[in-house]
């Protein structure tokens, strides 16, 4: 079983990454593809799995709002000014992004 963290994304006491999981281990490798390890440690130790889960949904968004690829550096560059806020602080909102049940 995952410890247990006050996740600062979602304000709860949740289940931290764990990474003998192999999902979970995916989604950290991600964040310190994009974001580096130092981002990505301050996100295991204070985010929830839950939400590191909703990030990857939220990436997905962006990378097509955007119109990312996926294998060039100038999108994870892109990927990690949304990284920060969307853990730690308000999303950025995607111009020109509208919800479908708008």
């Amino acid at each position: 079983m995952s410890k247990l963290i006050r996740c600062v994304k979602l304000g709860q006491e949740l289940p931290a990454l764990n990474l003998d999981d192999p999902d979970q281990a995916r989604q950290y490798k991600m964040i310190v593809l994009i974001a580096g390890k130092e981002f990505a440690e301050r996100v295991r130790e204070t985010v929830s799995a839950q939400a590191v889960a909703q990030w990857n949904d939220y990436m997905l968004m962006v990378m097509n709002e955007y119109r990312l690829d996926p294998t060039a550096d100038e999108s994870n560059q892109v990927l990690a000014q949304h990284m920060e806020p969307f853990f730690f602080g308000e999303q950025k909102n995607i111009p020109g992004y509208v919800p479908e049940n708008q």
